[in-house]
């Protein structure tokens, strides 16, 4: 799909009632910030269209916040969604609003949360594991097989070091760690992790392969990268709310794009690193990396849209900051879920099962996270028993058809029932 470009000029001799009456006709566009190119395919009448365009512009760069990036003036703007966006967030995920029990903290769905966002950053980057496969490797800890479980393995060691490295002020050797601990052990000549970029043999090609995005010269990049650290500093000091310095964060790295390979991920990892570093604990568990996966092409015209249109990021985050909402209210349905479910089994269980002490304890794992993964090394782990006594329980709650059997590998791990209804459905299916 071609995209239409904005014309190099505006209309300069609109009259302020004229713009006004514009402004007025076309609120709707206007709010919804509405880029040239969905203008053209909205007006088919060019001097129509470019007088209700030189509107827009003329308005928005009166009230853009502006400051540079990337060697260069970029800007934007606040709108209805973004404010929508901030509040949100705020609500439901900073602090002890997002905070979880210590019941939930500990269950196995928060693991589960963070395999997620791992599996799921990995797929939007060309990993070709099914989720399922993904979820049993991180469950039961073996060694990566190929390349593409090497890469969810990556972001599942960066979704962890996130969350270790504390409030300092982000620094270039930060972005470099972040990068290394994503890239490393899966293909080293490829993403040589932890280094910016050595050449310019790199461009972002669309869907046709011509050149789309061709990123700044392989010798400007450490310079770069301290200058986007200090510029997250200048925003945070004027009180630019976090949201959107992780939204700017996010692109600046897709932008940059400073290394030969893993950009996104990288890009993904700050944006989670600024949100945690701020308060936003509930992030944590949070995955947007779905999401963008499930709309990838929408994701890579909010990079064209603010590259076509003077830098101006508003389309960039708005488009991210409608999926973080997505997100957020989509952690927020599954924790209410899962204490429903927990509730109805757990119930359910105590009145129509017999179970040994150590099935019990096994159970309360299960019940804790319904639809979790369950191996005997993470059972051993959490219960401090042998490795031999969790296959053998394992293996008993499986066999009465309480838990299911995955083979993974030479090994088997043991799926949680989802649901009461899912776990009378196995339970009515045994021998």
């Amino acid at each position: 799909m071609k995209l239409h470009r904005p014309p190099t000029t505006l209309v300069e001799n609109i009259s302020a009632p004229e713009m006004a009456a514009l402004l007025e006709t076309y609120a709707d566009w206007d709010a919804r910030y509405l880029h040239y190119d969905q203008l053209y395919r909205r007006l088919s009448d060019r001097a129509a269209r470019e007088a209700v365009w030189s509107a827009f512009k003329f308005k928005r760069r009166s009230t853009a916040l502006r400051f540079n990036l990337a060697a260069q003036s970029v800007m934007f703007n606040l709108t209805a969604k973004i404010n929508t966006a901030m509040s949100q967030v705020d609500r439901l995920a900073y602090a002890r609003n997002g905070e979880l029990s210590d019941e939930d903290a500990a269950s196995y769905l928060m693991v589960q949360l963070i395999m997620e966002e791992a599996i799921s950053s990995s797929q939007l980057e060309g990993a070709a594991t099914t989720s399922r496969v993904a979820m049993e490797l991180l469950a039961v800890g073996r060694a990566p097989r190929n390349e593409d479980e090497s890469m969810i393995m990556g972001n599942w060691r960066l979704m962890q070091h996130i969350v270790t490295m504390g409030d300092a002020p982000l620094t270039r050797d930060d972005i470099l760690a972040i990068h290394h601990i994503a890239c490393a052990d899966i293909n080293d000549e490829k993403y040589h992790p932890g280094e910016v970029r050595l050449n310019n043999d790199i461009f972002v090609a669309g869907r046709d392969g011509e050149i789309i995005h061709q990123p700044p010269d392989y010798q400007q990049l450490e310079g770069m990268l301290d200058d986007l650290c200090q510029q997250v500093q200048h925003l945070e000091a004027q009180g630019v709310h976090p949201l959107l310095v992780a939204c700017i964060l996010h692109f600046a790295i897709g932008y940059i794009h400073p290394f030969s390979d893993g950009n996104g991920r990288t890009a993904r990892g700050l944006f989670y690193h600024h949100l945690i570093r701020r308060g936003y604990s509930a992030f944590r568990y949070i995955s947007i990396s779905k999401l963008l996966k499930a709309a990838a092409v929408k994701y890579g015209i909010s990079y064209l849209y603010t590259e076509t249109d003077e830098m101006d990021l508003t389309y960039f985050i708005q488009f991210q900051c409608e999926v973080v909402v997505r997100a957020v209210n989509a952690f927020t349905e599954q924790l209410t879920t899962l204490h429903q479910e927990r509730a109805q089994m757990t119930q359910w269980v105590e009145a129509n099962l017999t179970l040994s002490r150590g099935e019990l304890d096994i159970m309360a794992m299960a019940l804790h996270a319904p639809g979790s993964l369950l191996s005997a090394t993470g059972v051993k782990a959490r219960l401090g028993i042998a490795d031999n006594t969790a296959r053998s329980r394992l293996k008993s709650l499986a066999e009465r058809g309480i838990l299911r059997p995955l083979k993974e590998g030479k090994g088997t791990v043991y799926q949680a029932p989802v649901s009461l209804r899912k776990l009378q459905e196995w339970l009515a299916k045994r021998p």
